[in-house]
């Protein structure tokens, strides 16, 4: 075996390494600095660290969320996410890219190796510092562990919605030497997202309680905001579980007005919105419009939730006209990760799922209406009315890592076909689409990881 190669030896690299921790000292978290390549040790110990390692878990699930300027690649899930689902499609003529945007990835696929490498590394950065706080008496209750559970959880969630049930999670042992998890199925991966939101919430509002006796407003803002995502965060988790009335219940009291979003900057490349350098300034993927009959026309439909600026013709291609999405068009512009809009979506299917379409339509509309859209037409159907909830849901969560997740439960959760979901029928660059639903684990992994079987990750199984 080559040394190195898995992506549990990967991450255990990097945690010895201490790679890339943003030297934030405030409050905040401030990502537009240029980050150094090593953190020495002793800027990780004890209480006076905790900003740097949670500076540290917050640019690095940026990172493997929205990507990074790097010209060639350098997507994030959200981004290698749409592309395998329908949001996005390749501009470009890299076979990886194309393998993605067709549904027939290979387990060697390099990109799909980096993405899937940065989730568990940003996961790896998560755990270390959620474990930190929590080391530390005084900041056990506090905003920042939170946030750092968080953020963990938020990885286990889209790792259930995006890969294979089977994938395993490894960690590292105390000399920074890999330990190699086992196979998780999706349940089993969502309930590990659910128990870190839970510890969030519990941590959220002590820390809430805490700041409203000391009188703090700003740490009453930091730490409501910390709930709210842990909050929105569950529902999603109790949503892909297919608990629909926990769902709803977890997310009531998350105002709509609520937005928490990643950090960018514009200093240092490892900061910068990678879907913003791959769309606009590389030009390497593009918006997709009705891609393979089933997709969502998020061109055509000139919706207000995923404007697009034409770019003219792929430099590379030489055919594949662009549209670019103006949602990230900038270096520093956020990523929503969890917001209130989210909420009411969620709380608008479980109404749906209990049959009450009519107080699901009031939810959707009251959206809409909040952004100056005309009132959805009643559906007629039960099959309409699901239709119309995950057609709102793709125009309002476009790229943001909710998709992939969404194609697939609509096959599992509804019962539909998948070649009436997924992008289907001629490529248009050629050949037909495959019939995978879901990212494979990497061949790194299988070679290196004695508990990893590739027959317990059915990449044609929602």
């Amino acid at each position: 075996m080559t040394p190195n190669r898995s992506i549990a030896a990967r991450v255990a690299r990097s945690a010895r390494l201490l790679p890339v921790l943003a030297l934030a000292f405030a409050a905040g978290c401030n990502l537009d600095v240029v980050t150094p390549t090593v953190v020495p040790p002793a800027s990780t110990q004890g209480e006076g660290a905790l900003p740097t390692l949670l500076a540290g878990a917050v640019g690095d699930f940026a990172l493997a969320y929205g990507g990074y300027n790097n010209g060639n690649a350098g997507e994030g899930i959200a981004l290698h996410g749409g592309l395998f689902a329908d949001e996005f499609i390749s501009a470009d003529y890299f076979s990886t890219h194309r393998e993605v945007d067709r549904r027939l990835l290979t387990v060697s696929n390099a990109s799909n190796s980096t993405v899937t490498l940065h989730l568990m590394q940003a996961l790896g950065s998560a755990q270390r510092t959620a474990a930190a706080y929590a080391a530390v008496p005084s900041q056990t209750n506090s905003a920042g562990h939170a946030r750092a559970l968080s953020l963990g959880g938020t990885i286990y969630t889209i790792v259930a919605e995006d890969y294979c049930s089977g994938i395993p999670f490894s960690t590292v042992d105390a000399e920074g030497r890999p330990l190699y998890g086992t196979s998780k199925t999706t349940a089993e991966i969502l309930a590990l997202a659910v128990a870190k939101f839970d510890s969030a919430i519990t941590v959220a509002s002590a820390a809430v309680d805490s700041a409203s006796s000391a009188g703090s407003n700003a740490d009453i803002a930091a730490s409501t905001a910390q709930l709210n995502f842990a909050r929105v965060g569950k529902g999603r988790a109790l949503l892909d579980a297919g608990q629909y009335a926990a769902a709803a219940a977890a997310v009531a009291s998350v105002p709509t007005s609520f937005v928490f979003a990643t950090e960018q900057g514009t200093v240092d490349d490892r900061t910068k919105n990678g879907i913003y350098s791959l769309t606009f300034i590389s030009s390497r993927f593009t918006t997709a419009d009705r891609e393979g009959t089933n997709g969502q026309p998020f061109v055509s439909a000139r919706d207000p939730r995923v404007p697009t600026r034409k770019l003219g013709t792929s430099r590379f291609d030489g055919s594949t006209t662009l549209y670019a999405p103006t949602k990230f068009g900038a270096y520093d512009a956020p990523i929503p990760i969890a917001t209130g809009t989210e909420a009411r979506l969620i709380e608008a299917e479980a109404k749906q799922r209990a049959g009450d379409y009519g107080a699901a339509l009031v939810i959707l509309n009251s959206l809409r209406s909040s952004s100056g859209m005309t009132p959805l037409t009643a559906a007629t159907t039960p099959e309409q009315q699901v239709d119309q909830i995950f057609a709102e849901r793709a125009f309002w969560l476009f790229g943001t890592a909710h998709r992939l997740g969404d194609l697939r439960r609509l096959v599992k959760q509804y019962g539909r076909a998948q070649s009436t979901v997924f992008p289907s029928g001629n490529y248009f660059k050629g050949d037909i689409y495959g019939n995978q639903v879901n990212l494979l684990v990497p061949q790194e992994e299988e070679q290196d990881n004695p508990n990893f079987s590739r027959a317990s990750c059915d990449p044609t199984k929602p």
